[in-house]
């Protein structure tokens, strides 16, 4: 009795341990740069065209330009961490760098500097890590908008899954984008 008692509590401090090393190591492998695989990413402009379709025809002609404008298909992003901070590059865009405890920073999306207070171009973001996935939210006065990112078992695809919602769209906008290691 006492033998199993010692194993069980050997298994469980062993799974314990082992659990954070592989979300360690998945997290390390998000770090990199990565290059846009269009064929295997959703097509956007189809996406919002689904997410806009209930819309009356006046209310879908100003919506569809407005997410069409801050959903892209960056043809490159570089993510890069370290116990505090991580930062998110986008080819063609500023850098979003933000805490990695889910602590909030006011983030201006022009030009990629801190704000002062949330007005105008700027939204709140927050990034963290969930079960070895990074998950970074941008709240703006008229939605949300969360990165969703993951890499794959052999570490050479890193998925990003993004969600828009809003009280301005019927549904949510959801779509895909699939990033290869660059070499």
């Amino acid at each position: 009795m006492r033998r199993q008692r010692i194993l069980s509590l050997s298994l469980v401090a062993l799974f314990a341990f082992a659990l954070p090393s592989a979300v360690q190591a998945q997290q390390s492998q998000l770090r990199g740069t990565w290059t846009l695989n269009r064929q295997q990413s959703d097509d956007i402009n189809a996406k919002i065209n689904t997410a806009v379709a209930q819309m009356n025809v006046v209310v879908r002609q100003i919506a569809r330009p407005r997410l069409r404008s801050t959903n892209t298909a960056y043809p490159q992003l570089v993510l890069t961490h370290d116990a505090n901070n991580i930062r998110v590059d986008m080819q063609g865009r500023p850098s979003v760098s933000s805490p990695a405890n889910g602590q909030p920073v006011l983030w201006h999306r022009e030009t990629g500097r801190t704000c002062a207070q949330m007005k105008g171009d700027c939204v709140r973001v927050s990034t963290e890590w969930e079960n070895g996935r990074l998950e970074q939210t941008f709240q703006a006065e008229d939605g949300r908008r969360v990165n969703l990112y993951s890499v794959s078992a052999d570490g050479n695809t890193l998925t990003m899954n993004v969600t828009i919602t809003s009280p301005r769209l019927p549904q949510p906008l959801s779509y895909r984008l699939v990033y290869n290691r660059a070499r």
